[in-house]
């Protein structure tokens, strides 16, 4: 589950701080859950599920149901800019 939470913030684009403000959970959570120094909670499910519903049950089982829209990053194909500023993270 740690590497596929990576793969979505990674998709996201988003910086620690802009995670920080769209789902309340502190921005040193995301740095470390994006370096695999944090184990995977219920409370970033929940940010996930709430920000990204759509990857909601790949984030948690590996597999996709693209008929009821629960897809993975990799599957829609498109990524939202990458932040370009990597000092952040």
């Amino acid at each position: 589950m740690k590497e596929r939470l990576q793969e979505i913030i990674r998709w996201s684009g988003m910086k620690p701080k802009q995670l920080e403000e769209a789902t309340g959970l502190d921005r040193n959570i995301w740095i470390s859950l994006r370096y695999g120094r944090q184990r995977v909670n219920e409370d970033h499910i929940e940010a996930v599920k709430q920000l990204w519903p759509q990857f909601s049950y790949w984030l948690v089982t590996g597999e996709t149901i693209p008929e009821a829209g629960q897809v993975s990053p990799a599957e829609l194909n498109t990524y939202p800019k990458v932040a370009e500023d990597k000092a952040e993270y």
